[in-house]
């Protein structure tokens, strides 16, 4: 049994190991990808200031280019600071919130029953009940 153990144990470390380095290997990728793509980007604002001052002095032609860039840069940074709610995460954080609600009922009650259950005298009994009730009462609005 203890050899069964330690072999998924070495096979759950070699598994994120190589998980890993796949994960190395496509950030790596994934990054030299974002450089080609800024390099094509600004190709393509060399390519749009050649045709643009076909018809207008260079000057203007650079102007226009950085005010479609300055549209397009408003338009993203618009949408990139909207904050949209996902209504699946707030029906889950909805659901953890009641469940951790429901255990916080279940150990009051709990905790109030069980000074009852082991004290020999039911006066003592009452009186661990109401002071445990007090505490986590206290500790629950916490």
């Amino acid at each position: 049994m203890i050899q069964l153990l330690r072999l998924a144990a070495q096979a759950e470390a070699l598994r994120w190991k190589r998980t890993g380095r796949g994960y190395a290997m496509q950030a790596g990728l994934g990054a030299a990808a974002a450089v080609f793509a800024l390099l094509l980007l600004v190709m393509l604002h060399v390519a749009a200031l050649i045709w643009l001052q076909e018809d207008r002095t260079p000057l203007s032609a650079a102007l226009i280019v950085a005010a479609v860039d300055l549209v397009l840069a408003a338009i993203l940074g618009f949408l990139a600071a909207r904050h949209a709610h996902d209504p699946v995460a707030i029906e889950a954080q909805r659901v953890r919130d009641d469940a951790l609600r429901q255990v916080g009922d279940t150990t009051a009650r709990a905790a109030m029953v069980l000074p009852l259950l082991r004290s020999q005298s039911m006066k003592k009994g009452l009186v661990g009940a109401a002071l445990t009730a007090a505490v986590v009462g206290l500790m629950a609005r916490r």
